[in-house]
């Protein structure tokens, strides 16, 4: 997806500052820091308050007012739309998302040549990671404490008990919701969390068959030969002498 950032601001908006009707050419992803306002869009009146954003697509019909609010405003355009139609997403003061605000902006006042490329790659984990925090809400809660796990210790030998010990669950309840959450097992999201790893050491050439193999998890050659071939259509050694980088 291109994306290209036409104007940024984090301001205190007095109760005299306004937006005038207009259809706008622009994505305006606003997000309420403080305070509140009242945006209008063609669906509707969107009533926002701090730890809410508005979402307006590029084409929408925007105005807004504000008592006073302290906000951060990313206007920019996208080659493809987003997952959001015009109205409020929550981001309840994420910390995550705040503290990448922070680096946007430190970013955007700066003199740095390679300004406007870090811009566009910290929007776009703000999209990211806005849209986690939708998916997080309306599915179950337990899986996104599930897949952080498997994430911060799929290089550690993990059993399902293991894992829903760590999340307070029980076994079987845990493996089942899981499953039919994700569309994977627990065993399959490790080995494709593992093997991804893999992909990327033999892509660069980082280290051997074997070496790549115990680096990421793998105890036994055979098996890591096998689940590397079910997931990449690829033997290990045919995948690195495909894709292996040459600098």
């Amino acid at each position: 997806m291109d994306l290209s950032i036409k104007r940024f601001v984090h301001k205190w908006c007095s109760p005299q500052w306004e937006l005038q009707p207009e259809h706008i050419p622009i994505c305006d992803l606003t997000f309420v820091l403080d305070g509140s306002a009242v945006y209008y869009s063609q669906n509707g009146v969107h009533l926002l308050k701090s730890g809410q954003a508005v979402f307006l697509p590029q084409g929408s019909f925007r105005c807004a007012q504000t008592k006073g609010m302290e906000c951060a405003a990313f206007n920019f355009c996208v080659s493809q739309p987003l997952p959001w139609q015009a109205g409020i997403l929550d981001w309840e003061h994420d910390k995550l998302l705040l503290r990448y605000f922070a680096d946007f902006e430190t970013a955007w006042i700066g003199l740095d040549e390679g300004r406007d490329l870090y811009c566009q790659g910290m929007l776009m984990l703000i999209l990211h990671r806005l849209q986690a925090l939708s998916k997080q809400r309306t599915g179950n809660p337990h899986v996104p404490v599930i897949r952080r796990y498997l994430e911060e210790h799929y290089l550690e030998p993990i059993t399902v008990e293991e894992v829903a010990r760590a999340v307070g669950l029980h076994p079987t309840y845990c493996g089942a919701l899981f499953r039919r959450e994700t569309g994977r097992t627990i065993l399959q999201t490790v080995n494709l969390l593992r093997i991804n790893r893999a992909t990327a050491l033999l892509e660069y050439g980082v280290s051997g068959i074997t070496e790549t193999a115990m680096d990421c998890g793998f105890s036994d050659l055979f098996y890591f030969s096998r689940v590397f071939k079910q997931i990449t259509g690829l033997s290990p050694s045919q995948f690195a002498a495909e894709h292996r980088q040459v600098e």
